[in-house]
């Protein structure tokens, strides 16, 4: 509890985390409803609206719950995802800064149990994470509220617990990447090294292994084989994604995609299949949140090893 409190301390009297608050909490909501309310105006009174189509879609994006819901879905698809961005930025100023300023032997002289010190950090990210996180949720709220005024949007209406579960599950989530980002900063011993392996390595190794299994499916081609091949390749294709890191890191937040595609008319049913809800199967991946909590458990308790392993035996300077 010593290491929280210091650290905690430490935290929330850094710049980073309140600009990571105002994109998040202010900037976002403020952007998508200033779009919003350019669209309806371009669009309100036109023949496109002439069934409430239009209307039907700003209660769907901009309401109160819609608002909530774009502002955990829209970081999902960023890329570098926001929610990596700010495990990382946090990350870096936990294990970073204290070789950055030399801090690290002064640390383990006030606090000589190394487990209790990585403990405390990783509680404390988890801990600013949340904070990032659910606050977007409240700020959605407020912002999609103040947006009834000029928008033609109600405040009720909404599976408010199924989203609320969901921030949940994705704050949850976020423990892998928060061990694997204190791992590879503190065995990289370079800050910026560690920060671009956060970013990009996941997804760089996703990409060599996708490369290498697709190669290892081809045969010699010829006319009697090639549907089979293309067959057995898209199999290969299809089922790449199921341990994924970042497949199923933002499984969560890329759940309601399915329900606003289906807002919108879009017949994606038969394809991706029609179940909503937080067990529904992603769009176009496959993976449910049960089979992704498991995923990132298995990658959690992989990295939690070898960051306690390195942090215990490694000699820090």
């Amino acid at each position: 509890m010593n290491v929280v409190r210091a650290e905690w301390f430490k935290v929330w009297r850094k710049r980073r985390l309140y600009i990571l608050a105002g994109l998040y909490w202010v900037v976002l909501p403020v952007l998508i409803l200033v779009v919003a309310r350019i669209v309806f105006g371009s669009v309100g009174d036109s023949f496109v609206n002439e069934a409430g189509a239009v209307d039907a879609t700003m209660q769907q994006l901009v309401s109160p719950y819609g608002l909530a819901r774009l502002l955990l879905v829209g970081p999902g698809y960023m890329s570098p995802t926001f929610y990596i961005v700010c495990v990382t930025l946090i990350a870096a100023l936990l294990i970073g800064d204290e070789r950055n300023q030399n801090m690290w032997k002064t640390v383990l002289v006030v606090q000589p149990n190394r487990v209790a010190v990585i403990t405390g950090k990783v509680i404390v990210a988890m801990l600013a994470l949340g904070v990032l996180l659910f606050g977007a949720l409240v700020a959605g709220l407020l912002f999609g509220a103040a947006g009834t005024l000029f928008l033609p949007t109600a405040v009720a209406g909404g599976a408010w617990s199924e989203l609320v579960g969901l921030y949940f599950l994705q704050w949850a989530f976020l423990l892998a990447p928060v061990l694997l980002a204190f791992l590879l900063i503190f065995v990289v011993r370079s800050g910026v090294l560690g920060v671009v392996a956060v970013l990009f390595l996941p997804s760089l190794l996703e990409a060599i292994y996708s490369v290498l299994s697709t190669i290892a499916q081809l045969q010699p081609l010829n006319r009697i084989n090639a549907v089979f091949q293309a067959l057995r390749l898209k199999n290969a294709w299809e089922s790449l994604p199921q341990y994924f890191f970042t497949a199923n890191l933002y499984a969560p937040a890329r759940a309601p995609t399915q329900g606003l595609a289906s807002a919108f008319g879009e017949e994606l049913g038969a394809e991706f299949g029609s179940e909503l809800g937080p067990v529904s199967t992603l769009l176009g991946s496959g993976i449910t949140l049960p089979h992704a909590a498991l995923v990132m458990a298995a990658y959690a308790a992989l990295f939690a090893v070898l960051l306690y392993l390195a942090f215990t035996r490694r000699d820090v300077d």
